[in-house]
């Protein structure tokens, strides 16, 4: 096992995060997640839906919103991904082109799965490090891209005030689990990780993007509320963690112009959910309160 000695100790094992792919993620205005409900029959869980939110009161989560909004350089990313996958797997004389395709988006399909089990692989064993200051065998995997994430927290004097926890903004009928708060370079600092496969500029420097969906998604939590909230948090920042070779975590300050910016895009990113799903969480939560009947 590996040890370290800068993370705090926690009270409790983190919050199960967001893994899947579509966002679908639910949770109760106090913040508890209800990301599957029970089937009906007693055979198991399954994922939670609309419906059930409005029965429960639920709220969606933060990327199931700002999913609403066209991502182009995310779309170009799945587009290479098969563009990657045809061309590592040309199509042979005799295939059926109907075979080959659903081969194609197989392949391509895995690959988008394996890119979110690395960073989910990435992210729990940084929430293993701040729970119980190891990492167990089961970590093998990342443990050298772990090395470069703790030199980052020491050079950088990284003290966590709270990790893995989840933010919920009543009002506005959302929440979401934030990565982390902490102080950096003695500021305090909500963070935010991202795993990326970083490409090299012509120099051989390392170059990740930036995505403006990462902003709307820190400005949303940081409008939102959780146990203990600081009243004045001084920064907001997206910290890449690579996954394509270990190296050393990349940062971006996000500055308050655009965070204000990031702020307005979420917020209208809220209209245009509830109004295409015909759904206001916030005001069938408060029914649901009041005693009344769930929204229709």
């Amino acid at each position: 096992m590996t040890r370290t000695d800068m993370f705090l100790a926690a009270t409790e094992a983190p919050q199960k995060r967001e893994l899947n792919g579509d966002g679908g993620h639910w949770y109760t205005p106090d913040g508890t997640p209800c990301h599957t409900v029970e089937k009906k029959d007693g055979s198991g869980p399954r994922n939670t839906n609309k419906l059930d939110a409005k029965k429960l009161g639920l709220f969606p989560s933060v990327t199931s919103i700002t999913k609403i909004v066209a991502n182009p350089s995310l779309d170009r990313w799945k587009q290479n991904q098969m563009l990657n996958a045809c061309v590592s797997s040309p199509i042979k004389k005799g295939d059926s082109l109907e075979r080959y395709e659903a081969n194609m988006r197989e392949l391509a399909a895995k690959k988008m799965v394996d890119a979110r089990a690395f960073g989910s692989l990435f992210h729990s064993a940084i929430d293993e490090l701040n729970v119980t200051g190891y990492l167990t065998d089961k970590f093998e995997e990342v443990k050298p891209f772990v090395k470069h994430y703790l030199e980052w927290t020491r050079d950088n004097r990284v003290s966590f005030v709270a990790t893995e926890f989840v933010c919920v903004n009543k009002k506005l009928g959302y929440a979401g689990q934030v990565d982390g708060l902490a102080v950096v370079n003695g500021k305090l600092t909500l963070l935010d990780y991202k795993t990326q496969d970083v490409k090299k500029d012509a120099k051989g420097k390392l170059k990740p993007n930036f995505y403006e969906s990462w902003v709307w998604q820190l400005a949303a939590y940081a409008k939102a509320d959780w146990p203990n909230k600081p009243k004045r948090i001084q920064q907001v920042m997206s910290v890449v963690l690579c996954s394509q070779e270990p190296c050393y975590p990349i940062i971006k300050v996000w500055s308050r112009e655009e965070l204000a910016r990031a702020w307005k895009v979420f917020k209208a990113s809220c209209q245009i959910w509830q109004a295409d799903r015909k759904f206001d969480p916030a005001a069938n939560a408060a029914a649901l309160a009041n005693g009344q009947v769930a929204t229709k």
